[in-house]
């Protein structure tokens, strides 16, 4: 590894915790002494991971550097979530659907981001449509919870879906996923704002329509790699 790398790696690693560490240290605090629900809680934590990376991505000096963060993430979060999973604490911050399911989580979450950006950004040269396939997925992703939990009254009964996804929480990653969307294509990918719409509403589309038929645990692969699909593809007829 050259010199240039690695200060390119320790910028990214320096912006990732510089952003997260007291991002998560207010969650925590709220997370310890409010009655913030359990399921609010994860996807907080989960929109703080997926925008700090995003903005790394968006800083980063190369897409080198930013993949191999993604990947020396994974490595370090496993162990450590392993070596505390079964302290007496850690389920009251952390609410697992299946033994080892954070940690497992954690790792599939990080070693996605390395692979989008290696796709996107080393193959295609579309470093912003990292970022925004990422934002798009976690943003509507949480979106989809935070209402479909609570407010969701119409199960999704299509053939191939879990029976436990609602109609108002798939709208409202809908609408979330779009808006992202089209505020990071028009911004930084510098589309016309009409052609920025298109984009992103196919984008959502895609995204809403795959995470509605994904296993819940293998939606945070699925989802994001056919956002980031569905927009390099169609990108070249934006001209």
């Amino acid at each position: 590894m050259d010199n240039e790398l690695l200060i390119h790696i320790l910028r990214c690693v320096g912006v990732l915790v510089g952003y997260i560490v007291p991002s998560v240290l207010v969650l925590l605090a709220i997370r310890l002494f409010s009655k913030v629900p359990s399921f609010v809680f994860r996807k907080l934590l989960h929109m703080v991971a997926l925008i700090c990376v995003s903005l790394m991505i968006l800083s980063a000096g190369s897409w080198q550097a930013a993949a191999l963060t993604a990947v020396i993430l994974a490595i370090v979060f496993y162990p450590l979530l392993a070596s505390v999973e079964k302290a007496p604490w850690y389920p009251r911050l952390f609410v697992e659907k299946s033994p080892g399911e954070i940690k497992k989580s954690m790792l599939m979450l990080f070693l996605m981001f390395a692979g989008i950006i290696f796709v996107a950004w080393g193959l295609c040269g579309q470093r912003h449509i990292a970022a925004t396939a990422i934002l798009m997925w976690g943003l509507g992703d949480a979106q989809a919870a935070l209402v479909g939990i609570p407010y969701g009254r119409h199960k999704v009964g299509l053939p191939h879906t879990d029976g436990k996804k609602s109609w108002e929480g798939s709208l409202a990653m809908l609408g979330i996923s779009f808006a992202v969307g089209a505020v990071m294509l028009a911004t930084f990918q510098g589309l016309p704002p009409a052609t920025a719409f298109v984009l992103a509403a196919a984008g959502a589309l895609v995204g809403t329509a795959t995470e509605l038929f994904s296993p819940s645990e293998y939606d945070t692969v699925t989802v994001p790699i056919a956002i980031v699909a569905t927009l390099l593809a169609l990108l070249p007829m934006a001209g």
